[in-house]
């Protein structure tokens, strides 16, 4: 893609930037299980959730750019799937926060990846993203922003490329923010209602993801 087209398509790359950098930036499930990690278990388990999160948001990136969005619309049966095993994931989310708040000591922020290696964070956060079933539209609906018939395949990749940056900028960003010391006391002083706030808003996502209706 030569630099005098992509200029052409600017335009379209910066509504795509902006779009993705509000979602990114939102609370959501991804962002909430940072928070939660990066107080309880510090900097290093959040960043590795963090790229996890971001791997999955990418694979869906890639599917939505290439078109596979448009069959998984077509199935209901698949998107039933996707979205049961999605809600139900964050309902166990919930159901970790709510008995965090309920337990006296220090525990693991409910909204945390858990014990486990960096590996294993790194998964949960990729299982998170990929069990979202709303993330596939929210990226179809993101691209058909910006990207017109015309808009050849190298543009997808930069555009996709772009986002990726965003994405890591945003959410290892909160990992380092929320992991420093001055968070992790103010987490341990007031563990038990955040683990209950967390709680309740797993529980919201998870309401919403099974009962969001697709347009189609």
């Amino acid at each position: 893609m030569t630099p005098d087209a992509l200029w052409d398509h600017l335009p379209n790359l910066v509504a795509i930037l902006v779009i993705f950098t509000v979602g990114v930036a939102s609370p959501g499930p991804a962002t909430l299980m940072i928070l939660g990690t990066a107080m309880a278990r510090g900097r290093a388990p959040a960043v590795a959730l963090s790229f996890g999160v971001v791997l999955g948001s990418m694979a869906w990136a890639s599917i939505a750019a290439w078109g596979f969005v448009a069959a998984l619309q077509a199935s209901a049966g698949l998107f039933m799937a996707l979205k049961l095993a999605g809600g139900l994931y964050l309902i166990f989310l919930a159901a970790r926060s709510w008995r965090s708040a309920f337990t006296a000591g220090t525990t693991a922020a409910p909204g945390s990846a858990g014990t486990g290696s960096l590996r294993r964070c790194f998964a949960q956060g990729l299982l998170l993203h990929l069990t979202n079933p709303k993330a596939p539209l929210v990226w179809l609906a993101t691209l058909s922003v910006g990207v017109g018939e015309t808009a050849p395949a190298a543009f997808l990749m930069i555009a996709i490329l772009l986002c990726a940056i965003v994405a890591v900028t945003v959410f290892v960003g909160y990992a380092f923010l929320f992991s420093t010391q001055a968070a992790s006391r103010f987490y341990l002083r007031v563990r038990r209602p955040i683990d209950g706030l967390l709680g309740a808003l797993f529980g919201a996502a998870a309401f919403k993801i099974l009962t969001y209706r697709s347009s189609w």
